[in-house]
Formats: structure tokens, sequence, C-alpha cells
């Protein structure tokens, strides 16, 4: 890999999934894969549903196939502890992650080939952590596949088709209509919303099952239609966090589209210091064809 040492145990050991962890420090970016092969066509891939979350069938080092995550929240492609084992995942000559949070360090991992229809990454960086006690149930997906992982692709989450899309290309500009720009700094795809005349950015979050979610200072910032409900809490890295949900006066709109969800989630769930950042999930983003072109960190939006 071409990325210092030094970051890539930086990248790894400040980044863990939003799926886990709702939002995210700004961060050096984890290595890619060291190559990528996908046909001329693209490749097409059925996207299967756990609780919104789209999940894809994918093969590791010829094994398989596995049921992953494919999450835009995630900065690093992330295997159940259980299936490293299985597969006897281990470390990159030299490489070791220093522990943060007072935690455990997170154990790295090199997969040689990841393959997803016929689509193929080489030699891919990766995270091992116990996922068991969060993806629960039948057939549960073994592990997240960061949607970062193809870097001068363009990868679409056609929701209303239910199929995952993957072509060597690049979104040529934006509009911010129905395609936005986001910046160096914004680790995770984020989007402008303006909601209720106040303008403000979310993550845009696969990873998500749920529709809006928004720090809670906008409990007294924006006209309400309900009175907020306590609806549970979340417990970070960065802490317990409490989840209200209420009803929003007023428009909510992500570009030249209204959205219109039942309820806004309001929560400051982080994993550590900085401002809580809300992000959209699948009861918005269902209704929606996404594309993202992480190389040049832009998404593209239709309904």
């Amino acid at each position: 890999m071409s990325l210092k040492l030094a970051e890539v145990i930086l990248a790894i050991a400040s980044c863990v999934p939003t799926f886990i962890q709702p939002q995210m420090h700004a961060g050096p970016q984890l290595p890619v894969p060291r190559s990528i092969e996908v046909p001329k066509d693209g490749v097409t891939i059925p996207m299967q549903n756990m609780g919104g979350r789209p999940v894809v069938e994918l093969k590791i080092n010829g094994k398989g196939p596995y049921r992953f995550i494919l999450d835009t929240g995630a900065t690093t492609t992330v295997v159940s502890d259980e299936l490293s084992q299985e597969l006897s995942l281990s470390a990159p000559a030299g490489v070791q992650a220093a522990p943060t949070g007072g935690g455990p360090a997170p154990a790295i991992i090199s997969i040689h080939e990841i393959r997803i229809g016929d689509a193929t990454l080489q030699d891919l960086i990766a995270v091992a952590m116990p996922l068991s006690g969060l993806l629960k149930g039948e057939n549960a997906p073994r592990g997240i596949l960061s949607a970062s992982t193809f870097p001068g692709y363009l990868l679409t989450f056609d929701y209303p088709h239910m199929q995952i899309l993957i072509k060597k290309g690049a979104l040529e500009s934006v509009d911010s209509r129905s395609s936005f720009q986001y910046s160096e700094d914004q680790v995770l795809p984020t989007v402008p919303i303006r909601v209720a005349g106040r303008d403000t950015q979310v993550h845009l979050d696969t990873g998500s099952g749920y529709g809006l979610t928004l720090p809670v200072k906008f409990l007294s910032e924006l006209p309400l239609a309900s009175q907020p409900k306590e609806a549970g809490k979340v417990r970070t890295g960065g802490g317990e966090f409490p989840v209200s949900t209420a009803r929003v006066a007023g428009t909510i709109e992500l570009g030249n589209y209204k959205l219109d969800p039942d309820e806004v989630r309001f929560s400051d769930a982080k994993p550590g210091p900085g401002p809580a950042v809300g992000n959209i999930g699948f009861e918005v983003l269902r209704h929606f064809v996404v594309t993202l072109d992480s190389q040049d960190r832009r998404i593209r939006l239709e309904q």
C-alpha cells in the first residue's frame, strides 16, 4: 500500500463504521484496494434487505458467499471476528493499531480478494471486530463493506429496483439540485438539506434503517407539529444518548426534492468529541436511486 504505516494505524484506530457509531471524526482516508476489476458494462447485483440496510453477497479469498451490509456510513470494511477466524485472516506484516478510547485495539486484517458478482477487489486492508451483538437473527450479515471501497467507480444503490450497480466512471458535475459535492474534511458522504427554512448538512447513511435524524439542538430551533416523544437511547463509543421523535411543521428539502418523513429523530449520538451531525437513512433513501462517486466526493439522487 502507498499509505504510510502511521497513517494506516491512525486511520483504523479512529474510524468505526456508523452502523455501530453514528458519526465520525474527520481524518486520513483508509487504504483502498490495490486493484479493482469490473467488466466494461459494469456489474448489477441484487440488493437484499436487513432492516432497511442494503445487503450484498460476496466471496472472500474464494470462499462464501457471505452477506455484508454495503454502507456509505462506514469508512472501512469490517469483518466479524468469527468470520475472520474461519478464514484465517491476518494482519499485514508489521502493522498494528493502537488502542483508542480506553478500549482494545482493533484487529487489522488483510483480505487478498473480494468478489461481488463479476467485480473483483484485490488486496484490501480491513478491520475484524465482534459483530454478533449488533448483527442478529437468522442468516445475519457477517460484516460491513464500506461504500468508499470503489474509487474511480460509480456505486449505485437502486432502491426502487432493489439492486446495486458498479461501473467505472465519475459524476462529471454537480448542480446542488440533484447532485452534490462534499468536501475533503467530510469523511462521510454528506448532503445539504433545508428543514423548515433552516439549512444544515447530514450524512447520507445507507447503514441507517431510519429516516431523518438531526442533532437535539434542532428541537428548540425548529417549529414542531407534535410534542417530542422519548424513543429510547443509543450507546456509542462516545457514551449513551437519548433519542426523541417529533413531527416538524414545515417542508424538508434535499435539493430539488421534498422529503416527507412521518417523524424526525433527534439525537446527539456520536463516538467522541465534536458536534453531532444528523443523517438520512432508508426511510428517505428508499424512494431514490443514489449514486456515489467516492473518488470525486460527489453524490447524485434520482427520484
